[in-house]
């Protein structure tokens, strides 16, 4: 069973699924996996959901990140999971090509809280969408956010908005 949830997609082109690859590869997955299903709390479930479609992302299993990814978000998940989870997703859309996707929901989350990794990600979609499209708020908001890590203005973490 957990053999065929890593070979799901065949998709020519992409790399061979993470099972096929390299059993020692996809152990840390595995072990991952099997965290995530065992937590106690549901954010404790989201944020090892979180960390498993971060390992999914890096194994290049795009498909198996943003399902695990959305699993994730049907916990609802609160403030620090929430964020890391809303991190990955944006990472997540980016590296499929849907940048428009990934500034949308980067933004959402922003409106909330945000931190140094999600902003660091948001420099990311802002740039790959402003490539995509020519919008120059695209441009605008990656001057902004880069401006600000550049400056190292930002705390850790935080419940505010961006400076605009």
């Amino acid at each position: 069973m957990v053999e065929r949830a890593f070979t799901l997609q065949a998709d020519p082109g992409r790399q061979a699924p993470v099972a096929k690859r390299n059993a020692a590869d996809a152990g840390p997955i595995v072990e991952l996996a099997v965290e995530a299903a065992t937590a106690d709390s549901a954010d404790e479930r989201a944020w090892g959901l979180t960390r498993l479609a971060a390992a999914l992302r890096e194994a290049g299993e795009l498909d198996l990140a943003l399902t695990t990814v959305r699993v994730a978000g049907e916990l609802n998940p609160s403030g620090w999971p929430a964020r890391a989870l809303c991190t990955c997703a944006v990472a997540v859309h980016c590296d499929r090509g849907d940048p428009e996707v990934a500034v949308a929901l980067g933004e959402e989350q922003m409106e909330r809280s945000f931190d140094e990794r999600l902003l660091h990600v948001m420099v990311r979609a802002y740039s790959e969408a402003l490539e995509a499209t020519g919008r120059e708020d695209y441009r605008e908001k990656w001057e902004r956010i880069s401006a600000l890590l550049d400056a190292g203005r930002l705390p850790v973490s935080n419940g505010r908005r961006p400076v605009r």
